[in-house]
């Protein structure tokens, strides 16, 4: 005699939920084709175990998967902000669909991460002094060369 499986609406809800990153409860009610309050109950449950967590934007609740921390840890690498390189990356390729030569879009790169430091250049020392920092300069220095080096 085969075996069976017996599938739950929950366990509808948690292959649904693979599927996706986030969703708003009610709009995850409408596509299980239940009640937002059953869908409530199977979710308040699921966040207790943590295997579903649940966030608010404003009053609409929003569900999702929990991920195992291996895959959690992936997901924060791939969201995380980029760096200089990236943005200059990106100032290099606009530059370039610009069609401005290649030696140009350096000194335009090199320019504009002066004019970014020397709007910076009061708030850091005012912080670096707040610190009680010393050789406060030479720090600065250290810092914008790095930058520009980059």
């Amino acid at each position: 005699m085969a075996e069976e499986t017996i599938r739950t609406g929950v366990d509808r809800l948690l292959e649904f939920l693979k599927g996706i990153d986030k969703i708003p409860l009610t709009e995850a009610a409408q596509k299980l084709r239940i009640s937002s309050s059953l869908l409530q109950s199977w979710v308040d449950f699921l966040v207790e175990e943590e295997i579903v967590g649940i966030e608010y934007k404003f009053t609409k609740p929003i569900i999702y998967l929990n991920r195992p921390p291996e895959e959690r840890k992936v997901r924060v690498k791939e969201e995380a902000k980029p760096g200089l390189n990236a943005y200059k990356e990106d100032f290099v390729i606009r530059a370039s669909q610009k069609n401005i030569p290649q030696g140009k879009i350096t000194f335009l790169w090199k320019n504009h991460v002066k004019v970014a430091l020397n709007r910076k250049r009061e708030f850091f020392l005012r912080e670096a002094r707040k610190r009680n920092l010393t050789h406060i300069e030479e720090l600065w220095n250290t810092y914008a060369g790095r930058l520009l080096l980059s």
